[in-house]
């Protein structure tokens, strides 16, 4: 493949947990595609030197703003009480009307005026008006890739059962509890959507579901196309080629079934810990004590839910991995991942296990959605069915050794054609002609 010559800057809050490390992968496939690329940061972990840290400058238009709001409060025009939100909602972008960087700044950091501007998550950092000053000054087109929901809601990263991302948010947002400001979501939405339109900002979709919700959202559902990149996963890294030692590794033994759990954050209701938890017990109850016996439960998680110990199955909390290469080992140590998330638009691990040839049970939900398949690499349960959820789990562990064989290899499979980087790479290319 010619080099596309395509200056690209990419925006990101950080660099190194799920969402972030999605965005520095597709930086590496767009450098291999011969794009000139700059990953702009708030906070650098990595040392590779397309990533670059923004150093924050003092805009005039931001210090006017923080003058004109003290006023206000001062006349007693405003309460000076803080907000409060539903902490499920993750209700992180709370103006997208205030200018957090200087676009001039920007583009001087960086050295170059981009052609293409993708973003992923971005809170605490760029706003859709801070985009909207990008777009102003580069004439860039930007994509916006949704890594959750928040590109097309008024301040929420997960809407749950709220419609408002379809319909147009309103003073009765489920996020907001507090009484003083129930508008802020409508506010923000309004804004949102005004400067979507300006800038002909559009998104790049992360999974089939988050795919159904940017074709329904009323901020994007008039978009022509859409490209979906499923996680985006390094098959050099994440792959099944040590499946026969993984387990030697860690110390596990060879005729035992264990079954994986993992996330950031095992308390987090967004990964729908407790339907898991009630999942097992029905497993449990549905197998003899010598089969019993032969399955273990590892959860790799920071931070572990207390219902973790209602789990009857021999099990082991293992702390959260950073290195890549060791948990590609122990995906492919395992016998089977399970990912209970209820509200979730990937996650990542479930196509990295994938990727490492260990079959996939999960809720219809995120990336499960497209990249799991009954009677093919795994098991699609009832969202929030905790029965099914068991059902998915029973018939990986009654496989025959031949058709799990050939579950694991579908498993890469399916990786390598819908979420590896020469996947991205040809998606990718419709947006660098």
């Amino acid at each position: 493949m010619g080099k596309v010559g395509k200056k690209v800057l990419l925006l990101s809050t950080s660099d190194k947990t799920g969402a972030d490390e999605a965005i520095y992968r597709i930086s590496q496939i767009l450098i291999k595609m011969g794009c000139q690329v700059v990953l702009l940061v708030q906070r650098k972990t990595k040392s590779d030197i397309f990533i670059k840290e923004y150093k924050y400058e003092i805009v005039k238009k931001f210090i006017l703003f923080r003058i004109v709001s003290k006023i206000i409060y001062l006349l007693g025009l405003k309460k000076n009480d803080k907000s409060v939100f539903d902490s499920k909602y993750y209700f992180f972008s709370k103006d997208e009307s205030s200018i957090n960087i200087s676009a001039n700044s920007v583009v001087e950091r960086i050295g170059f005026n981009p052609d293409i501007i993708i973003t992923g998550m971005t809170s605490g950092f760029f706003n859709s008006t801070d985009l909207l000053n990008l777009y102003n000054l580069t004439h860039a087109q930007i994509y916006n890739i949704t890594v959750d929901m928040n590109h097309f809601t008024g301040g929420c990263h997960y809407a749950w059962d709220c419609k408002g991302y379809i319909n147009g948010c309103t003073s009765s947002c489920p996020a907001i509890i507090s009484s003083n400001d129930k508008n802020i979501a409508k506010r923000n939405f309004e804004k949102k959507r005004d400067n979507v339109k300006k800038g002909n900002f559009k998104i790049i979709t992360g999974s089939q579901w988050t795919l159904d919700q940017a074709k329904k959202s009323l901020l994007y559902k008039n978009q022509d196309s859409f490209l979906n990149i499923n996680s985006v996963i390094d098959v050099n890294l994440f792959n099944s080629k040590n499946r026969k030692i993984a387990k030697s590794i860690f110390d596990l033994i060879e005729d035992k079934f264990y079954i994986l759990m993992g996330c950031n954050n095992a308390k987090d209701p967004h990964k729908g810990f407790e339907y898991l938890v009630e999942a097992l017990k029905i497993v449990y109850n549905n197998l003899d004590n010598f089969k019993r016996e032969k399955i273990q439960v590892l959860i790799v998680s920071k931070h572990v839910s207390d219902d973790f110990s209602g789990i009857p199955f021999e099990k082991k909390h293992i702390d959260y991995i950073k290195d890549y290469r060791l948990l590609s080992l122990l995906y492919q140590a395992t016998d089977l991942f399970v990912n209970s998330s209820i509200e979730d638009a990937g996650p990542m691990m479930v196509s990295e296990a994938l990727a490492c040839g260990t079959p996939v049970v999960g809720f219809d939900m995120g990336i499960v959605t497209n990249m799991v398949i009954d009677d093919f690499n795994g098991y699609k349960a009832v969202l929030k069915d905790s029965n099914d959820l068991a059902n998915g789990i029973l018939k990986i562990l009654n496989l025959s050794e031949e058709d799990y064989s050939s579950y694991s290899k579908n498993s890469v499979k399916q990786i390598e054609k819908y979420s590896s980087f020469n996947y991205v790479e040809n998606e990718l290319l419709s947006i660098l002609k």
